[in-house]
């Protein structure tokens, strides 16, 4: 006998990189257990009608669930008591289920991974009016004060600033920021404006401003010259489970105890960042040889000491001065990231892994892997892992 299936109207905003990995999340939920039946928007020329049309026609038909985006008339729809999942784009919704990201987390990452490359002077690119934006500064900012640094900040406000007289702005923004500097974006699509105001100030990126986004909206990261790293939010996994969430709601009525709060997956390097901003020539070196080498190599601090010609001990000072970091400190940061893509976007087993990453055997990394992410690696795959359709 066939088990029921549900009317779940799936209203996200597919012009954005974030909504697309969220309903790959949901579809490819359904692909394995076909329990949905979907209500999405229609295209504008077939159905160009307004909010409350809209609204009319969800009405009409009688979904079992809804996963929305924030939007006008939301609030009604909450009055429906119908299993309802919201997205919001400026705060969280009380009293509802919410989509959000733990957006202290990806501004952390960013700043961890700017320090790690020796930066002073950071600035931090965000929206005045959002709450997911302040979280992601103060995360960045939390990270950076630790170290001694304050980085600064430019806001865009849509009631005092048209979207493409950004440029302009930037341009003098960045002017003021000691170089080389680093960029935190609070999303990709400010960073194609970022570019265009560096260049209208003669800054070259990444070997004067480094520029790091989030949402990995490959769209844009991959059209720009040079192409943008950016922080991937693991929307795919979250998109998942808000569907299974959802599911066990509509079933068997029971609502989830929280709201799904996603952390940031990893941070997908492309041009923007490939400079290190080191002022000091055979610290230089040997944080390239550990780029270099780390991921395939279970090389130790001897093997960087080696590739300098520095002892061990002035070295090791020089890692401590100029980046608040030991020399196997940053061999471990380097070999995590490298174990975190090959579980999140490789097939590979763990010992597949640790054979390519020069680990003895697969409960050497379990172990170094589980000290420092928290997780085991099957853990980290099931956490983390890109849902394949």
């Amino acid at each position: 006998m066939r088990t029921k299936r549900f009317k779940v109207a799936v209203l996200l905003d597919a012009a954005r990189a974030y909504d697309r990995d969220v309903l790959k999340g949901i579809t490819h939920f359904n692909k394995l257990y076909d329990k949905f039946t979907f209500f999405f928007y229609s295209p504008r020329y077939i159905h160009p009608e307004n909010q409350d049309k809209l609204l009319k026609r969800l009405s009409d038909w009688h979904p079992d669930g809804i996963i929305a985006r924030e939007m006008p008339g939301l609030r009604s729809v909450q009055a429906w008591q119908v299993p309802l999942i919201v997205s919001p784009h400026t705060a969280l919704y009380e009293s509802a289920v919410n989509l959000w990201a733990d957006n202290e987390a990806i501004g952390a990452l960013g700043a961890e991974y700017f320090l790690s490359k020796g930066y002073k002077h950071f600035g931090i690119l965000g929206f005045r009016q959002f709450q997911w934006s302040a979280e992601r500064e103060a995360g960045f900012s939390r990270a950076t004060k630790v170290a001694g640094i304050q980085p600064s900040v430019f806001l865009f406000d849509d009631r005092t600033m048209l979207w493409e007289d950004l440029p302009e702005s930037l341009s003098a923004w960045l002017r003021a920021i000691p170089k080389p500097c680093a960029i935190f974006s609070v999303t990709d699509e400010l960073n194609i404006h970022l570019l265009e105001a560096a260049k209208n100030a003669r800054y070259a990126v990444p070997d004067e401003l480094a520029i790091l986004g989030v949402d990995n909206d490959s769209l844009l990261c991959e059209m720009t010259q040079p192409t943008l790293s950016s922080i991937d939010q693991n929307a795919v996994q979250a998109g998942f489970e808000i569907a299974q969430g959802l599911l066990t709601w509509m079933e068997a009525d029971e609502r989830p105890a929280a709201n799904f709060i996603h952390k940031p997956k990893a941070i997908i390097d492309r041009q923007s960042t490939s400079a290190l901003a080191i002022d000091d020539e055979e610290v230089r070196k040997a944080l390239t040889f550990i780029n270099t080498h780390a991921p395939a190599a279970d090389i130790d601090v001897n093997d960087v000491v080696e590739a300098t010609t520095h002892s061990r001990r002035i070295l090791e000072k020089k890692f401590n001065q100029r980046l608040n970091s030991s020399i196997l400190d940053e061999i471990k940061k380097v070999r995590i990231r490298r174990i975190q893509y090959l579980l999140a976007e490789s097939d590979l087993n763990v010992q597949q892994i640790a054979y390519e990453m020069g680990f003895d055997n697969p409960a050497n990394i379990t172990r170094y892997f589980k000290l420092a992410t928290g997780y085991n690696p099957l853990e980290y795959r099931k956490a983390f892992g890109a849902r394949k359709a």
